[in-house]
């Protein structure tokens, strides 16, 4: 068994290598795909794309029998030949050579050529261009005036760069809208693969050639209002630029972008419109009002309590039916309070007026005097009792009474509030006889030992003036107490009221029938009036270091109308038909 099963291997080897032999001899057997030539079959090409092309393209052949190895074949553009970058049995890659011509495509593989029944067409590269919408633009150095570049031509995928030759004239951003900056020249470049095109932007003053506003100047009072328009608009466009108001002092008026102007402040402020190259001005003036408290004699000889507002009438307080009386007046913010009475046949009704509405104070009182101070309203006067009459003062309505030392009466002419301390000023008669008195806080203080009287109060950095008279008639000497100590004035006249600022005193003197302002002492104003005519002042007030006093005068007709003062400047606030009186002046 041993000796059969060698024999037998042997024989089966035999066979096998027989069979292997012959397969190998076989003709038949394919080729795969990457197989070389042998040198037998001839190439051929089917297609190729694209048809046409510039020097660069890459053309792809199909085909069939080319060789895998890319040396192995050449393809030709006509006589050129080109060089692979792909190569397979049934595919080449090419690439359009230098010096080609439109002609067929030739591939020969081991010594075999197939040409293509189609011819390639070389076309030649066309060099990119671009161009713009414009070639020059004029632009007004504003923010309204643009001007938008485009490129008109086909520049297939690539991009445009925008660039300024001098962006302190004008500038271009990524989709070409221009700025202009200042006035010059500039030229945009517009770059797309390597292609150029230009604009040159002119920059020019400009567009407005006129323009007015329909007022040069306006006068107005703090607080109000007043409209401001164009009046002329020419330009070189058909639309300018939205008009710019501003004020060059916003402290004394201010304006909106409608030309609306609102007064701040005395002073004086210039208004400018701006519509791009072109201003025009207008000068506002604003003054301070000045508010005057007084009555005026009606047709049926009964005295009608008024407040003027800047020279006219305001409010009238009472309706005409009874005497009234306004005495001092207070403006505080918006509200403006008036301090008086009204007679109900001979009872005297104290009242109030807060914007023109009037408040009763309880009993038979005399309100003379009025002063504001956080929100609280103080009133000065006198209120009969039972126990003759007496100094008061009304805190929001709330009666408080003053110390006198006699029963035989009092009078009270002014009130002033300084860091919550009341002063009161007045007199209070001893013997039938007046001695000027100060209520500080409620305690009595008589500035004087003989005949004399108290009118008006300031109290300023602590120290406290009072104004009025020493003596009787014929002989009063005016006087000021500065914490105390007289100042007399010479004789015959009187100090009506008192006013300080900036440490300065000022007087309302009236002297011989004559108005006066003394400043520190000295003779400041020589108040004008009527020549030969009486005239009085009644009190005096500052602001913005203009001095503003009020009185009355005689007319030619013997009637008594009522003045008042700027400094030294006359105006003349009544005209009545019969007698008119004001006793109280606040400018704000």
């Amino acid at each position: 068994m041993k000796k059969f099963s060698i024999w037998a291997v042997a024989a089966l080897s035999v066979c096998l290598f027989a069979l292997s032999c012959g397969k190998d001899d076989d003709p038949d057997t394919p080729d795969t795909p990457d197989t070389p030539k042998t040198g037998d079959e001839n190439p051929t090409i089917t297609s190729f794309t694209p048809l046409s092309g510039t020097v660069g393209t890459l053309v792809t052949i199909n085909g069939t029998n080319f060789d895998a190895t890319k040396s192995n074949n050449t393809v030709k553009f006509g006589n050129v030949v080109a060089s692979l970058s792909t190569a397979s049995a049934t595919k080449l890659v090419a690439e359009v050579p230098e010096g080609a011509e439109t002609a067929k495509i030739s591939v020969t593989v081991s010594g075999k050529t197939a040409t293509s029944t189609d011819t390639f067409k070389v076309t030649e590269d066309v060099p990119l261009t671009i161009a713009l919408n414009e070639e020059a633009v004029t632009l007004y150095p504003y923010p309204k005036y643009t001007a938008m570049l485009e490129v008109t031509t086909d520049i297939g995928e690539n991009t445009v760069a925008w660039s300024s030759s001098d962006e302190t004239v004008a500038t271009v951003d990524a989709d070409g809208t221009v700025t202009a900056l200042k006035i010059g020249e500039a030229t945009i470049t517009a770059n797309a693969g390597g292609a150029e095109a230009t604009c040159t932007v002119s920059v020019v003053d400009g567009p407005v050639t006129k323009l007015e506003l329909d007022k040069e100047g306006m006068e107005l009072y703090t607080g109000d209002t007043g409209e401001l328009s164009i009046f002329a608009l020419e330009a070189d466009v058909e639309e300018t630029s939205t008009p710019v108001w501003s004020s060059d002092n916003t402290d004394v008026a201010t304006v909106d972008q409608d030309g609306n102007v609102t007064a701040v402040a005395e002073g004086e402020a210039v208004i400018t419109v701006t519509v791009d190259n072109a201003s025009a001005t207008s000068t506002i003036v604003v003054n301070p009002n000045v508010y005057i408290s007084g009555n005026e004699m009606n047709e049926q000889f009964l005295y009608v309590a008024k407040v003027w507002k800047n020279g006219e009438v305001l409010y009238e307080l009472t309706d005409g039916t009874k005497d009234a009386y306004a005495g001092d007046i207070f403006v505080d913010g918006d509200d403006i309070y008036v301090v008086g009475n009204e007679y109900d046949g001979n009872i005297q009704v104290a009242k109030i007026w807060k914007n023109g509405v009037a408040t009763t104070l309880a009993g038979f009182a005399n309100a003379r005097s009025i002063f504001v101070s956080e929100s609280i309203v103080y009133v000065a006067g006198t209120i009969k009792t039972d126990n003759g009459t007496k100094a008061a003062v009304w805190k929001n309505g709330m009666l408080e009474l003053l110390p006198t030392e006699t029963t035989n009466g009092v009078e009270v002419n002014s009130i002033f509030v300084h860091e919550g301390v009341v002063y009161v000023v007045g007199s209070d008669f001893t013997n039938f006889t007046s001695v000027a008195a100060l209520w500080e806080d409620g305690e009595v203080t008589f500035l004087s030992e003989t005949q004399s009287e108290a009118q008006s109060v300031f109290v300023s950095d602590e120290n406290i003036y009072v104004a009025g008279f020493i003596g009787g008639e014929p002989n009063i000497s005016a006087t000021i107490w500065a914490n105390g100590t007289e100042i007399s004035g010479a004789a015959p006249s009187s100090a009506e009221d008192v006013y300080i600022e900036n440490g300065d005193v000022y007087t309302a003197l009236s002297v011989n029938y004559e108005p006066q302002i003394w400043k520190n002492g000295a003779l400041l104003y020589d108040l004008p009036g009527p020549v030969g005519i009486e005239s009085s002042i009644e009190g005096l007030t500052l602001h913005n270091s203009k001095v503003y006093s009020v009185g009355e005068v005689y007319d030619e007709n013997d009637k008594l109308n009522i003045i008042y003062w700027v400094n030294d400047e006359l105006f003349h606030l009544t005209d009545a038909e019969f007698n008119a009186y004001g006793p109280s002046i606040f400018v704000k």
